[in-house]
């Protein structure tokens, strides 16, 4: 619903519009509101993905190529998590937030190195993006420089070239302010977990063409968990300079160390042995000496140019370096009535450096009637990725007899993998041209077109000095239709491919080693046909998509059990529905939620007990509500209660053995009240309420209960 001004609105100089645009990025090639001008908040009106709104947004900021949309014109399903919604979760890492997401599985918890999702029944892994760019190692997520999370779920060859068939995660960072803020938020997170962030902006000039962004934090202590502790700290800083009304550059920059100790244990089967029902998850199942050391490294530059009315250029670079050392828990159920075995290893993860570009030039234009807004341009980005020149391969483990479940079994002596010079492992380098053309045929019916021709060049340097190389080009297509009966609803139909690298044989499965260890098979081209709508009811977000998926599969072969074989071969379907519902049903109620009906199957595999099958980890139903409640009768105070379900998900290919299905209960509470004339709030979640133990995933336990207060002040 549009707040009309209670006055006519003169046209305002640049200095003031920046003001009353407050957190707006000011970019409209980036972000697009009504009218694909910087939004002017007056008097009434509140601020998209606020609480006033529901945590509703409007808009995406980056659609791949395209830039920034309305979310009513994109034939694509994407779901925005806003700023003020991650603060008020208290979201210190991103599996706060994201196991409320209805459209996402939450598969991996960030205790385990990086918090791992699936979307649509295929796992995205740790293969993310920020500012749409991307970021191929994201251990160790800092939360305080978010401005949103924009989850695009489905193929996006067009978009975003090759990647994860299931969707992208994009982290889209806080931009600069016109407007003066500080804030600093303290409180105590997962035990006696204490965390401290600092968010500051503001112009710097008069003139309003230059303005700051400022994020800091720190967190240090022990967690709930027995043996486990955090600690990072994380400085990020964005520059946004206004050299005309035409041309804007914007820069920023992020540092950040994480260490965990005692990382959460992987779990596994083998012999066919059966899970049973799931340790006491307020007990810990790792090793206390495990641990994760990553720092990461972030410089980006980013320019956008209106030429002309009709003619915008747009052009971005990111550089971005990680490293990281591990030491991993692994247990492994070997008999039935859960006997396992633990073992600990020292990993090598390799260190990465990431150089991610792009170009594009837009240009609107009419042919008659037909209204067209034409992109074209390239982006990519190459990957490098150093380790250690170990002959022990990269792994050095302790193994322990069996064990049972009565209680966890901690090992006195810590492997220590053997350290030697670091060499370059592995280049990908993937290069996209891309063109799209947006067509407007009346205010009712648009299509969008496009294709992008995408080379995806692999080169893996094995110890000895053995060379594994692919380089191949593939052009997806993408053509979509759309149709707006009314101006707050829309229909749309969609074909996409997409281009995904193909994975790389592990050294072991299941214990045993893997007969083509470090192979690296050729990319894999999947296809999604989608229709669905987005309609606005009051101020409510109501989104519907039917889908249907077909991806080439990968998969270990152990038909002979102590040989087991990476292979790519047959094909998975995944067919679905997505519902979701975002924004507030009353003044005083908020909700945010939905549903994602699954059939995923292997329909073509070379073993034939696994055709009809569904794939493994993978839960083909997920029913998440988040509610909030404000008490007409305590000003200030909101109430907030979270239920969370996930299906049960298949163990092994053949669906012998199952996790069970599970369900999870949080409640919460935040007062807004002033102390010395200054707005403070008091945030209190509780997660997992009833401390409940289940399978998060087959090889992820669920969290315990745990307990997060903060208090923010703003100055």
């Amino acid at each position: 619903m549009k707040h009309k001004p209670t006055q006519a609105l003169r046209p305002l100089p640049l200095a003031a519009m920046l003001a009353a645009a407050s957190t707006s990025p000011l970019f409209a090639q980036d972000i697009v509101t009504d009218q694909a001008l910087p939004e002017i908040t007056v008097k009434g009106a509140a601020r998209e993905g606020s609480v006033a709104k529901g945590y509703r947004n409007s808009s995406a900021s980056q659609v791949g190529a395209l830039g920034g949309k309305d979310l009513l014109d994109t034939p694509f399903s994407i779901n925005v998590v806003s700023q003020e919604l991650i603060q008020n979760l208290q979201a210190s890492k991103p599996d706060d937030v994201l196991k409320i997401n209805p459209v996402l599985q939450l598969n991996n918890p960030q205790s385990r190195f990086f918090t791992g999702v699936s979307l649509r029944g295929f796992g995205v892994g740790s293969n993310k993006r920020v500012d749409g760019l991307p970021n191929s190692n994201m251990i160790g997520v800092d939360m305080e420089d978010k401005e949103r999370i924009e989850v695009l779920t489905g193929l996006s060859g067009f978009l975003y070239g090759p990647g994860a068939v299931g969707g992208t995660l994009n982290y889209v960072l806080k931009r600069p302010t016109y407007v003066r803020l500080n804030s600093v938020t303290m409180g105590i997170t997962s035990g006696s977990n204490a965390i401290v962030q600092g968010d500051f902006g503001g112009p710097i000039d008069e003139a309003g063409k230059l303005a700051y962004r400022l994020n800091v934090a720190a967190q240090d202590g022990d967690t709930s968990v027995d043996f486990q502790s955090l600690s990072r700290q994380f400085v990020s800083g964005a520059l946004d300079w206004n050299i005309s009304d035409r041309l804007h550059v914007q820069f920023d920059a992020s540092s950040g160390r994480y260490h965990m100790r005692g990382t959460e244990a992987y779990w596994a089967t083998s012999n066919n042995a059966k899970y049973p029902n799931a340790p006491d998850a307020s007990q810990y199942w790792g090793q206390p000496f495990t641990a994760t050391d990553t720092t990461q490294e972030h410089a980006a530059l980013r320019l956008n140019w209106k030429a002309t009315e009709e003619i915008g250029v747009r052009t971005g670079y990111a550089h971005r370096t990680s490293t990281s050392e591990l030491t991993a828990a692994n247990n492994t159920f070997t008999a039935a009535n859960g006997i396992y075995k633990a073992e600990t290893s020292t990993w090598e993860y390799p260190d990465i450096t990431n150089d991610a570009a792009y170009a594009y030039l837009d240009a609107s234009f009419s042919t008659g009637v037909v209204k067209h807004k034409l992109t074209a341009g390239v982006f990519g980005d190459v990957d490098e990725r150093t380790n250690y020149r170990s002959s022990a391969g990269s792994w050095a483990a302790n193994s322990t007899p069996n064990l049972n479940l009565s209680q966890p079994y901690y090992q006195t002596t810590q492997p220590l993998a053997p350290v030697t010079a670091k060499y370059l492992a592995g280049r990908t380098r993937n290069q996209n041209i891309v063109l799209g053309d947006d067509i407007q045929f009346s205010e009712r019916w648009s299509a969008l077109l496009g294709f992008n021709q995408a080379r995806i060049a692999t080169k893996t340097y094995a110890v000895n000095g053995a060379i594994t190389a692919y380089d191949k080009i593939r052009i997806t297509p993408s053509a979509s239709v759309l149709f707006k009966p009314m101006p707050n609803l829309t229909l749309y139909t969609s074909y996409i491919e997409g281009l995904e690298k193909g994975g790389t044989a592990g050294p072991t499965y299941n214990s045993a080693a893997v007969v083509n260890a470090g192979m690296v098979m050729p990319p894999i081209v999947s296809k999604q046909v989608e229709g669905g709508l987005k309609a606005i009811i009051g101020d409510t977000l109501l989104t519907a998509a039917l889908f249907e998926i077909d991806k080439g599969l990968e998969y270990y072969d152990a038909t002979d059990p102590a040989r087991p074989i990476y292979v790519q071969n047959g094909r998975q379907v995944h067919r679905g529905l997505e519902l979701t519902a975002t924004g507030r049903l009353t003044r005083q109620i908020t909700v945010v939620g939905g549903l994602t009906l699954l059939d995923a199957e292997v329909q073509k595999t070379q073993n034939p007990a696994h055709i009809g099958k569904a794939p493994i980890n993978v839960a083909e139903q997920l029913a998440k509500v988040y509610v909030e409640y404000a008490l007409p009768s305590v000003p200030g105070l909101t109430l907030s209660s979270g239920v969370y379900y996930t299906g049960k998900q298949a163990v092994d290919p053949a669906n012998l053995d199952f996790v069970p299905d599970f369900a999870t209960v949080d409640v919460g509470a935040r007062y807004q009240t002033k102390i010395a004339q200054l707005p403070l709030t008091l945030r209190l979640n509780v997660s997992n309420i009833g401390n409940k133990s289940y399978w998060l995933t087959p090889n992820a336990l669920g969290a315990a209960r745990t307990v997060a207060l903060s208090a923010q002040v703003q100055f």
